[in-house]
C-alpha cells in the first residue's frame, strides 16, 4: 500500500496567541510505524477558516479517518465540517488525562523509533522546541522556552494518538464489514 492510499489523521492544534498547526499522520502498513505525511503552520494572527480549507484539500486528495482538535479552539469550523457531512470529528481537550495519554504515545514511539518524522526544519525545530516533563500524573509535552512555538508536535501528536488506534479503517468508504471481517471458524 503507498502513502496516498493510507488512512490519515490528522490533529489540529489552535494557538492563541501563537502559531497553529495541522498534522497528518498514519500507520504504514509493512513498517508498523506511524507516519506524518502531511504538516501546516500558520503564524499569529490566524484566520481560523483558513485551517478549515486546509482541511479540505488534503480531504480532496487523501482519505481522512479522524480529525482530533480541542473544541474550546476550534469549534465553529468542526461544526462546519460537521454540516458539510464530515464524521470523523473528535473532539479533546488539552488538559488532563488526554494530553497525558498522548505524550505517552509519543514518547514510547520516539523510544521504540516507531515513528517517521519528516527532516522539515520546521518540524525539527519545534521538536526540539519541547520536551516530556514527568509530573504526578504522567509525562506531558511542554515548551522548553516559553517564547518558541511548538504547536506542530502537540498537532502531530493528537494525530499519531489516533493513528496508533489503528481503527481508522472501519471509516473507510470502502470497508465492508461483511467482506472484510473473518471469523475464527473460516481462519482454520
Amino acid at each position: 500500500m503507498n502513502e496516498y492510499q493510507a488512512p490519515l489523521h490528522l490533529g489540529v492544534d489552535i494557538g492563541r496567541r501563537d502559531t497553529s498547526a495541522v498534522v497528518g499522520a498514519y500507520r504504514h502498513p509493512l513498517w508498523k510505524k506511524v507516519v506524518w505525511s502531511c504538516w501546516r503552520t500558520w503564524e499569529p494572527p490566524v484566520h481560523i477558516p483558513a485551517i478549515g480549507e486546509y482541511i479540505r484539500s488534503v480531504m480532496a486528495w487523501r482519505s481522512v479517518v479522524g480529525i482530533w482538535y480541542d473544541p474550546t479552539q476550534w469549534a465553529a469550523e468542526a461544526q462546519k465540517l460537521e454540516e458539510e457531512g464530515v464524521r470523523c470529528l473528535h473532539e479533546v481537550t488539552q488538559t488532563g488525562t488526554y494530553m497525558i495519554t498522548i505524550a505517552t504515545n509519543l514518547q514510547t514511539l520516539c523510544q521504540r523509533n516507531d515513528i517517521l518524522i519528516p527532516k522539515d526544519p520546521q518540524l525539527r525545530n519545534q521538536l526540539s522546541w519541547c520536551a516530556i516533563k514527568s509530573t504526578e500524573m504522567g509525562p506531558r509535552i511542554v515548551k522548553s522556552r516559553q517564547s518558541r512555538p511548538i504547536d506542530a508536535i502537540i498537532a502531530g501528536s493528537m494525530a499519531t494518538w489516533g493513528a496508533s488506534q489503528d481503527a481508522g479503517h472501519l471509516a473507510q468508504k470502502s470497508f465492508d464489514a461483511t467482506k472484510h471481517l473473518a471469523t475464527v471458524e473460516d481462519l482454520v
